[in-house]
């Protein structure tokens, strides 16, 4: 029998559709034929029987079909009413309807007489009531007759007992009877499997799902066969040829062709996913289910433990989904198919689940986050001590990994538990502020319980230890930091390992953040035992190492050996809660040191660094720093966008004290670019009055005195610089390099005509300045140059310019060559004429031209000793040379003044006089000041002003 070209092709079915057309024809010379059509859930049975149905039918064979429902499995008769109902039509007029020869009161009839289960045969009053009736319709049926039952291991037990009497009593009429069943899930009735015949006589045909070229055919009846091509191996990995969740694939994307090659998956794929689901079992369901609670590599153990079954049971379901396409091994083939499990569920049953799945983790040794991830989702949480435990450790892990956000929700559901554990409950609590702290200072404080008093329990440890003394050190309370610092200290914990080296930590950064509070510190005062007087013992923590370093910088200055260091650590440290205040400690020194190419590099790097841990905190200081290393290369654009964007990342109240670091950069760069407007902006913005303590305020107040000279406020301008002067010998930071506040008010005096001034205050900074401070040592050239006669300028700017190339300036390098370039074209004969009178009111000019640079040398060239203001006489002589500092210092102290008077007189500090007057002593070979005015008549006289004009 030919099957008709009329009827909608099956793929990759043409083999199981002869043999079943091959078994019809064989019913006619008897007995009857079976086939049982099983396969995977999803892989066409049901289209493969009603398929075979409508070619039988239209061949002339009548087909009576039913389909079991595992619903209804224990209902009596159910598949044999089914079966009645279909045959209706069928018979000749006279025979009337067999769909009334089995209607509600005859099944009533004979309920009793058969047990539900198929446990005993069925009685002669069943088989003469039910059975004969239908095998009466069948003799009287002309032609041959299939029955076709799908998902026949759902078929009700007396039904099949119904089904094998009628076989057994069966004559020569042509009968074939088609049976489709999932493969893993195959019918016990022995009374039916007792009829089978053998071969050839009956078929067990498999069904699988489609092959490769099967899948890019269907889908080129479908979409085409550019998409077909297109989409054809991303739809086999999908849905490994399972036909059923293919139709859902490509009912999406005939709703979406997007033109990828990776096909639309939507809710077409989701229901045929769900469907293939449901008809592999409540056992394939359940597993389904918590695998994709799992969301993750589980072990058939967990799976096991999770589902409550055997391990044999485990095994044949997880095969049962792998056949049909929803697994690949035991994860879930697509993430859609994940959210579509999920989405079937019940809330409240899925919450049920978690709580399940998450104790059997943590049974099972998986990782905190993984049992955190499911207590979080749970409902009601697992009672007992070890979910908190859990949320605790799953929270310090995930601020690790950058995942502030799930340590944050881990925390707040561990402080809901309330934990009995006193210690305990401190820790989440200051773990929790942590991450606030990183996110936004000012929330953490407003939102969140004061840790400040954990520590008379000794619970803070670790990092949150210093807590106490951080969080007023930021907003600028010293008092409450001083305070803390003495809690922690006495605490009995301080003495534990790496305690003394945080307390030993806090300590210096107290006294590095507010230096002028130091002097009122006795050290009574400040904590005292081992923990504040012995060195840590091994390496130096990552805490203290910040400190040190800052330490060197703020009282010698940049040198060689501390920018190395710098680099070092900032190339060695990842960044994370304990390196935090070392990297910005490298920054810093690396800033000062002019190593600004390394500096950016590091700055940018760490930036990153802070969002992929979502630390704004971090990433707007990373980002505050990395502008200033932008003005300082002379890159405005650059800075004024990257102090733009550090000041936007958290709220200014969250800068605290801090917050004077960018708007500095920010103030100096407007003004520099002539966008004066982002400078009044900028200083508009409130500042903590604390922030004057620090030395951060002493930046601002220079980038505010730079404002006002542009404004030209010149007394508001020069307040500014020289009361930064006066705090930088308070703080005993009085560095070039660190606050150039001399030739900035030199620059003031040069406005206001005091020429004699401005030199002594450029002369004065620029004997203080080493071979590494070249930016202030330009700057203070740059001053004495304008200071200068016209013929002994060049040198001077020449000078300047040398300095800033050597760290890297290109602004100034470029106005110091153009302000040279002018003063070699206004000193030639047909510009000017010889011996005209020059300003009386001198400025220096911050503009610079379009100039090309002259060739770089290396960084640390040695400072010439030809342009300084003093030159050492090259004559043999046997009298005793003194640098012009020393020449200074020890004229005003011959003449009586005190060392305090010499040093406010000259702008440097006591201990910088101190330092002259010894050289000075041994170099004269002189003990009392009375004897210096006499060793001076001994010595070489300066010819400062002869040198600065060759």
């Amino acid at each position: 029998m030919t099957a008709p070209g009329s009827f909608h092709p099956l793929h990759e079915r043409d083999e199981q559709l002869t043999a079943l057309h091959r078994l019809l024809r064989g019913s006619h010379i008897g007995p009857a034929r079976f086939a049982i059509v099983s396969g995977p859930a999803g892989c066409g049975k049901t289209e493969l029987l009603r398929t075979f149905a409508r070619q039988a039918t239209a061949s002339g064979a009548a087909c009576l079909s039913a389909t079991a429902s595992r619903s209804e499995r224990l209902v009596p008769f159910g598949v044999w009413a089914q079966l009645f109902r279909s045959a209706g039509g069928l018979t000749p007029p006279a025979g009337g309807d067999p769909s009334r020869l089995l209607d509600g009161k005859i099944l009533n009839s004979v309920t009793g007489a058969a047990p539900q289960d198929g446990s005993a045969p069925l009685s002669a009053q069943v088989i003469n009531t039910v059975c004969l009736p239908l095998l009466d319709v069948i003799d009287k049926i002309p032609g041959p007759v299939v029955i076709g039952i799908d998902d026949f291991q759902n078929a009700d037990a007396v039904s099949l007992q119904c089904l094998a009497a009628v076989v057994r009593r069966l004559g020569s009429k042509p009968l074939l009877v088609v049976l489709g069943e999932c493969a893993d899930r195959p019918s016990a009735d022995a009374a039916l499997q007792a009829e089978l015949p053998l071969e050839p006589h009956s078929r067990r045909l498999r069904l699988r799902p489609l092959s490769r070229p099967g899948v890019q055919d269907l889908l080129e009846l479908h979409l085409g066969r550019t998409a077909a091509q297109r989409l054809a191996d991303a739809c086999y990995e999908i849905t490994a040829g399972n036909p059923l969740q293919l139709h859902g694939l490509i009912a999406d994307n005939q709703r979406a062709d997007t033109g990828s090659c990776d096909p639309a998956v939507d809710s077409g794929y989701a229901a045929a996913v769900l469907s293939c689901l449901h008809r592999c079992g409540l056992a394939a369901l359940s597993l389904a289910r918590h695998i994709a609670l799992l969301d993750g590599p589980a072990t058939t153990r967990v799976l096991a433990q999770v589902t409550g079954v055997d391990n044999k049971t485990l095994m044949r379901t997880i095969g049962t989904l792998n056949d049909a396409g929803v697994l690949s091994g035991i994860r879930l083939r697509h993430p859609k198919t994940r959210a579509a499990v999920l989405d079937n569920m019940a809330p409240e049953k899925r919450a049920a689940l978690r709580a399940r799945v998450a104790e059997v983790l943590y049974r099972c040794g998986a990782a905190p986050l993984t049992v955190a991830r499911q207590l979080l989702a749970a409902a009601p949480v697992p009672t007992g001590d070890w979910p908190v435990a859990i949320l605790d450790e799953a929270a310090r892990a995930a601020v690790r990994g950058g995942m502030l956000d799930l340590a944050h929700d881990c925390l707040v559901l561990a402080r809901e538990l309330e934990p009995a554990a006193e210690k305990l409950r401190d820790s989440i609590t200051a773990t929790l502020f942590d991450i606030e702290w990183r996110t936004d200072p000012c929330a953490a404080v407003r939102c969140l319980p004061s840790p400040a008093s954990a520590p008379r329990s000794g619970a803070l440890s670790g990092a949150h230890a210093s807590i106490p003394v951080t969080v007023p050190l930021w907003f600028g309370d010293v008092d409450a930091a001083v305070a803390g610092l003495q809690q922690i200290s006495a605490a009995p914990e301080v003495h534990a390992p790496g305690a003394a080296a945080r307390v030993q930590a806090s300590q210096m950064w107290l006294r590095l953040g507010y230096p002028a509070a130091a002097g009122g510190w006795q050290l009574a005062d400040l904590p005292g035992g081992p923990a504040a007087t012995q060195p840590p013992a091994g390496p130096l923590s990552p805490q203290v190492q910040g400190a040190l370093l800052l330490s060197r910088l703020s009282g010698g200055g940049p040198d060689t050996a501390l920018a190395d260091e710098a680099e070092r650590l900032v190339r060695h440290h990842r960044l994370n809660e304990r390196t935090f205040a070392v990297l910005a400690s490298c920054l810093i020194t690396l800033l000062f040191s002019d190593r600004l190419e390394t500096a950016d590099e590091a700055c940018g790097r760490l930036a990153t660094e802070a969002s992929e841990l979502s630390s704004q905190t971090w990433r707007a200081l990373f980002t505050g720093l990395r502008a200033e290393v932008a003005l300082r290369r002379g890159d405005l654009p650059a800075a004024l966008r990257l102090a733009h964007a550090s000041l936007s990342v958290i709220s200014h109240e969250s800068w605290g004290v801090g917050i004077g670091m960018p708007l500095a950069t920010l103030i100096q760069a407007g003004i520099a670019s002539g966008q004066l407007d982002v400078a009044h902006r900028a200083l508009q913005v409130p500042v903590p009055d604390e922030m004057f303590q620090t030395p951060i305020g002493l930046h601002y107040m220079q980038a505010r005195g730079h404002h006002y000279l542009v404004r030209r406020q010149e007394p508001a301008a020069l307040e500014e610089f020289l009361t930064a002067g006066r705090l930088t010998q308070k703080y005993r930071m009085d560095i070039p390099a660190l606050v150039p506040w001399r030739s900035e008010a030199a620059r003031v005096y040069l406005t206001l005509g005091d020429q004699e001034r401005a030199r002594e205050l450029a002369q004065a900074q620029l004997d203080l300045c080493t071979t590494l401070h070249a930016r202030a040592r330009g700057a203070a050239l740059r001053v004495l140059a304008a200071c200068a006669a016209p013929g002994r300028r060049a040198p001077l700017l020449e000078a300047a310019a040398t300095a800033f190339q050597e760290c890297g300036d290109t602004r100034q390098l470029a106005a110091t060559t153009e302000e040279l370039s002018k003063m070699q074209e206004d000193s030639r004969p047909h510009c000017a004429p010889s011996g005209a009178p020059s300003s009386e009111r001198c400025t220096i000019p911050d503009t610079p031209g379009r100039l090309t640079p002259p060739p770089r040398t290396p960084r640390q060239t040695t400072f010439p000793h030809a342009l300084r203001l003093t030159q050492p006489n090259t004559e043999r002589r046997p009298a005793p040379t003194l640098s012009e500092a020393e020449r200074r210092v020890a004229d005003l102290a011959a003449r009586g003044h005190s060392n305090r008077q010499i040093a406010a007189r000259l702008y440097i500090t006591v201990s910088t006089v101190e330092q002259h007057l010894t050289r000075v002593y041994r170099k004269l070979r002189v003990k009392r000041r009375t004897d210096l005015a006499a060793g001076l008549h001994t010595t070489t006289p300066p010819q400062a002003e002869a040198t600065a004009g060759r």
